[in-house]
């Protein structure tokens, strides 16, 4: 029987119908998911080609339609950006919060319990703004068993409330100051340890599906902050020949994302505990840091491996 005390979940499929099952499996691991309202948003096909697959992935949901999960078929394409804007705005206005996931973002099986806590706890507090529950190959975040603040935002599994997911605009507002503002650059770029501001500004000029940098941009704009668990919740299974665009979409992925959590998400059996504060930890963003540096030396020594 659902419960108001569980906030709904809203997962984002396109053509992966292994990918889905996983991530279905793992909801269904969680013991909060058969009293939370689940919804599974499918978007529709971009050419002929794609039909099947699309076909298969409701198909799927079909198959395994229990009284909590709902399927909400999209009759043509809208691509990954719209499908996730309005599905999260019609949650939010629903429900007042969500939990957002899309179809490549295995769930440990006390995900819930720590989004639901967090949602909860922090619902009141305007400077959070997200809970994720990814997290970077932090080292000396390894044995800690509380969770912690960054002035930064993920989308490997994560949640918010309607009071923040209202303020989210593709516009940008005041993204020039990037260009000139040396400090609030670095800041932006976590102590210049990841190009944030360089995928912005591509995306500023370009134009592309990255709404995740617009929700960072506007969370960064209002000073806000994301609860963060010591040790990834998720793992994402998605880098394979399966994603959308092939294998540079793939590399984008990993550019954008900052590198899979390999790990083994059924590890983690025990919710992390809350922090006391809203704190955000200068040795806690200094340890990020220097993961996220040494990723993206990683990945870009990758890209031009691959890249010739």
């Amino acid at each position: 029987m659902l419960s108001a005390d569980f906030a709904p979940i809203a997962v984002f499929a396109y053509r992966r119908t292994r990918h889905l099952a996983r991530v279905l499996d793992a909801l269904e691991a969680c013991p909060e998911f058969e009293k939370s309202p689940c919804f599974v948003f499918s978007d529709g096909p971009k050419a002929d080609d794609e039909a099947n697959d699309v076909a298969a992935v409701r198909a799927l949901v079909k198959a395994r339609m229990r009284p909590n999960l709902t399927l909400v078929e999209a009759p043509t394409n809208r691509g990954l950006e719209p499908s996730i804007i309005s599905g999260l705005s019609t949650i939010c206005n629903e429900f007042g919060r969500v939990i957002a996931i899309e179809d490549d973002i295995v769930l440990a099986p006390c995900s819930l319990a720590w989004f639901n806590t967090a949602l909860d706890r922090y619902k009141n507090e305007a400077r959070v703004w997200q809970i994720s529950g990814h997290q970077f190959r932090v080292p000396e975040f390894a044995a800690r068993n509380e969770g912690l603040f960054l002035p930064m935002t993920t989308s490997w599994g994560w949640a918010t409330w309607k009071r923040a997911w209202d303020r989210y605009s593709p516009d940008m507002s005041g993204w020039e100051r990037l260009r000139t503002d040396r400090k609030l650059r670095r800041r932006f770029d976590i102590n210049d340890s990841f190009p944030y501001s360089d995928m912005l500004l591509r995306q500023k000029e370009r134009g592309s599906e990255t709404w995740d940098i617009h929700w960072w941009w506007r969370v960064f704009s209002n000073d806000g902050v994301t609860l963060f668990p010591p040790r990834s919740l998720v793992t994402n299974i998605g880098f394979d020949e399966t994603a959308t665009h092939g294998r540079f979409g793939r590399l984008k992925s990993l550019l954008t994302a900052v590198g899979p959590a390999v790990r083994d998400s059924d590890e983690e059996k025990i919710c992390p505990s809350m922090p006391e504060s809203i704190d955000v930890k200068d040795a806690d963003v200094q340890a990020t840091s220097r993961a996220l540096l040494r990723t993206h030396q990683k990945t870009i020594a990758t890209l031009r491996r691959v890249l010739g």
